[in-house]
């Protein structure tokens, strides 16, 4: 995969002659697995490790929790033991299955999330920074996963729409919304989501709560399903039957502000000069937009004073918002930036 020889052609450049990849992106990138997260760190296993050298595929070192799925993706797997009525000693089986993968190669890490226990055994440089960098322009292979799971934010905010109405709750919505983009991913689906309604809108977002909505306010979701070891993002806000001219008048402002964004896209364009005209007349405390991939946010990240330059082959998500008086408007479209400007790759509603 072209992808293997960007991370290779890093490594080269920082004077190694392999690549460790100690994050889930970087791992997925890679290799294709995507480890579970849904459950968090995993008390009997260390995150997947994924080692790269010459034109050799990877070798994935993984738990034997793992291993099946690891096996799966058609790499080379060296496990150690895992969950078990043993002692656990996750920290050594890893160690001792990296030093024999490494062979005594010094290895390009990502110094920020590669244990300290692991690196002590190692000869390593850090090329973090830079494997995040080649993340951010895709390969084929790549754009069709990010497809299907844009694809699924689709169908959350359809049953968003479909299901919203005064006396239900904003966790009574959301289950709603999970089980439907589970249903259509046919499997149990990580999700990040923002899921509130009335004056929470104003704060920008949050996890949904027992609270009841009423008729006239405002419902703001934003979901990010993985699928396939990728991300996609989405967000939309709409109102319980009318909205107020508050809410008309924000979400115009934040409309125009995505419209103005995506028509100035192409190859060549700062980051931070989008965000500028992004935030021209609109003043909210996130970020203009970011990139997606193997991670739900990466470069380009579309914040003030970035000097990153848009590629083709970037997939990146703009998400002005207003949140003036009381009432948050945030509306967010998935683009691939093309040759000469950008595709929309969401497809969900973004009426009020």
């Amino acid at each position: 995969m072209e992808r293997r020889q960007r991370a290779l052609d890093i490594a080269r450049r920082a004077g190694a002659e392999a690549v460790l990849a100690s994050t889930p992106a970087s791992v997925a990138w890679l290799t294709g697995f995507a480890a579970e997260i849904d459950s968090g760190p995993s008390p009997f296993g260390l995150p997947p490790l994924a080692l790269l050298a010459a034109d050799d595929a990877p070798v994935l070192i993984v738990s034997d929790d793992d291993a099946e799925g690891a096996a799966a993706t058609g790499c080379e797997v060296r496990s150690y033991r895992g969950f078990s009525v043993e002692p656990l000693d996750a920290v050594g089986g890893a160690s001792r299955a990296l030093v024999e993968v490494a062979g005594g190669r010094r290895v390009a890490v990502e110094a920020g999330s590669l244990p300290a226990a692991l690196a002590a055994g190692l000869d390593w440089v850090d090329a973090g920074a830079e494997l995040a960098s080649a993340r951010a322009v895709k390969d084929p292979d790549e754009l069709a996963l990010i497809r299907a799971a844009i694809e699924l934010c689709d169908v959350g905010q359809r049953e968003a729409r479909r299901h919203a109405e005064p006396g239900l709750t904003e966790l009574e919505l959301w289950a709603r919304v999970r089980g439907g983009i589970e249903s259509a991913a046919g499997a149990r689906t990580p999700i990040l989501a923002d899921l509130v309604a009335g004056p929470r809108t104003a704060a920008t977002g949050g996890a949904p709560e027992g609270r009841t909505m009423a008729a006239g306010e405002l419902v703001l979701c934003d979901l990010v399903p993985r699928r396939t070891g990728y991300w996609g993002d989405s967000c939309a806000t709409f109102a319980l039957e009318e909205p107020s001219a508050v809410a008309r008048e924000n979400h115009r402002r934040a409309s125009d502000r995505l419209a103005q964004i995506l028509d100035a896209v192409r190859p060549g364009v700062v980051a931070g000069d989008l965000d500028a005209l992004a935030r021209d007349g609109l003043d909210y405390p996130h970020h203009s937009g970011h990139g997606l991939g193997c991670d739900w946010h990466e470069e380009p990240r579309i914040v003030p004073g970035s000097e990153t330059v848009l590629e083709a082959g970037m997939v990146v998500a703009f998400e002005p918002g207003c949140y003036e008086h009381g009432e948050g408007v945030r509306v967010e479209q998935v683009v691939l930036v093309t040759a000469d400007g950008c595709e929309v790759l969401s497809g969900h509603g973004l009426e009020l």
